[in-house]
């Protein structure tokens, strides 16, 4: 059982007032990928990405945040970026780096995390490579011939070049599509016995991508698929805070287990139309997304409501201005809930009933479906991590 005192940390940081916490920032539109599910397909590889001098001044005037995502394009195609991230770590407080990659270029991704863990002292990074299934499935959504096989070259070269860097997080990201459903546990097993990835996280295909017959899926086949990843979900669990004493070890894992669990529940009750998540939606309060070319959002599902050039790239300003007080409204009028797992989770973390219930109440569900449903083969496979 969970030692509950060592739960209450986690509520104090993470259930609080709502106040700006995430910038979204693409920080090119440059991409070597074709990939089918991509929501920003049509902005790629334009000629109009911020420039450093740009990016510095958002960076002057965003304040305190403690969460910067990146997105593109390819991140790693942005030639400064060490410099850049590492000027949000020293200049905005910024206290995680969520850094997403195709893995297609290895040292450009190395000089780039070296040059981050070198330079700064605090923030932690998450790794997060891309797979979207087994070889030929994962080659033929991205459009890059032996992706698959360059993509996994890579981590195992991180595997051995990161060996025990603690700040590093080197995890598989996986968008659930048509074509790789039937393959997506099994990626998941493989990856989970050759890889030594921090974690293996899922995500529904979101926006209006190229390809839309890859959203071809039923609430029902996607409820079915999630229950059978919770066993890969746990046995991350046990290899992530292996390291930690048993009582906030267990906490950890609860916590870790019951937020997965509870990302998978708002997946499926929104996939086949909005509904109601158990918080308030806090895009355009607690984030802003900026574009390759300083245009900004509240939220990547939402349109664009303004030009950061406009407002000289002052990024309180933007949070601040009439078009973002009004789009902040319209959200919960539009009957605008999603399965995008980035917002899930910056609105969960202003949320006391998410923290203190809905987690665990979803960490309870997967315990009780574990014993009751989960595949005898998966249990067996894994014993070792599993049992407790």
């Amino acid at each position: 059982m969970p030692d509950w005192r060592s739960y209450f940390p986690i509520i104090r940081d993470r259930a609080r007032a709502p106040e700006f916490n995430s910038l979204f920032l693409f920080v090119t539109s440059r991409c070597n990928s074709l990939c089918r599910t991509c929501f920003y397909f049509d902005k790629l590889n334009s000629r109009d990405d911020l420039t450093r001098e740009q990016i510095e001044r958002l960076s002057a005037t965003a304040g305190t945040f403690r969460k910067l995502w990146i997105s593109g394009g390819e991140p790693f195609l942005r030639p400064e970026l060490g410099e850049i991230l590492t000027m949000f770590v020293r200049d905005n407080g910024v206290r995680n780096i969520n850094l997403p990659t195709n893995g297609l270029m290895a040292e450009k991704i190395f000089q780039t995390i070296d040059y981050v863990l070198r330079n700064t002292s605090d923030a932690s990074i998450d790794l997060n490579f891309s797979l979207d299934g087994l070889a030929n499935t994962h080659d033929a959504i991205r459009g890059v011939p032996n992706n698959f096989v360059r993509t996994l070259a890579t981590m195992r070269q991180a595997e051995r070049r990161y060996q025990g860097e603690r700040r590093l997080r080197r995890n598989v990201l996986t968008v659930i599509t048509r074509e790789n459903y039937g393959e997506v546990l099994r990626l998941g097993l493989q990856l989970l016995e050759n890889t030594e990835s921090s974690g293996h996280y899922f995500q529904t295909v979101r926006g209006g991508g190229p390809d839309a017959s890859l959203q071809r899926m039923t609430r029902e086949q996607l409820a079915e698929l999630h229950r059978r990843l919770m066993p890969v979900h746990r046995a991350y669990a046990r290899k992530l805070f292996a390291h930690l004493p048993a009582g906030p070890r267990h906490v950890a894992e609860m916590y870790y287990l019951g937020n997965l669990r509870l990302h998978f529940d708002l997946h499926e009750r929104c996939f086949d139309a909005p509904a109601r998540w158990p918080m308030a939606c806090t895009a355009g309060q607690t984030s802003l997304v900026v574009d390759h070319n300083g245009k900004f959002r509240s939220c990547e599902m939402r349109p664009v409501i303004g030009d950061l050039a406009e407002f000289d790239y002052d990024v309180r300003a933007a949070l601040g201005s009439a078009q973002m007080q009004r789009e902040v409204a319209a959200i919960p009028q539009d009957n605008c809930w999603c399965t995008h797992s980035c917002f899930i989770e910056d609105s969960s973390k202003f949320s006391a009933r998410v923290q203190l219930f809905e987690i665990p109440w979803a960490w309870w569900r997967q315990r009780w479906d574990r014993l009751q449903t989960a595949p005898l083969d998966e249990i067996e496979k894994f014993k070792s991590v599993e049992m407790a």
